[in-house]
């Protein structure tokens, strides 16, 4: 009697058996794919925010912020921006200022009007970085 129970028991268990790796090819499963399309269209979102956000506050930034030498002029203190070469007259937080020091200053360009005369004026919120005294003009004097 506990022949044909292990006859059957054979017979039903014998395709999970012959199912392993030596099994022929239409025995073992499909293999899924490694990503889904709804997984790759979310990673590749979320790169795409992580690359807008970094790309924004750089140029947020920049657009509040000038390098370069604080020199003397008739009104107090400018600075000749290293990027765009204009001279701006500084005003606001300028104690940390120290003439002829190459510095970054974060704040606002204040906005010209077609008629005003003179330079453009930086209100300086606070010095963002100080790289030390300006390098001396090695260029030779005109003759």
């Amino acid at each position: 009697m506990n022949r044909p129970i292990g006859i059957v028991a054979l017979v039903a268990l014998s395709p999970f058996l012959l199912c392993g790796s030596t099994a022929p090819e239409g025995c073992q499963p499909e293999p899924q794919p490694s990503h889904t399309g709804a997984e790759v269209a979310g990673v590749a979102i979320a790169a795409g925010a992580v690359i807008g956000t970094v790309v924004l506050v750089e140029v947020h930034k920049s657009h509040h912020a000038i390098r370069g030498c604080v020199s003397t002029a008739a009104n107090g203190l400018e600075m000749r921006d290293e990027k765009d070469g204009k001279t701006y007259n500084l005003v606001g937080v300028t104690a940390n200022t120290r003439l002829g020091d190459r510095v970054q200053l974060h704040g606002s360009k204040e906005k010209i009007t077609k008629d005003s005369a003179g330079d453009p004026t930086f209100i300086v919120e606070k010095m963002s970085k100080d790289y030390g005294p300006c390098k001396a003009d090695t260029q030779s004097p005109a003759k």
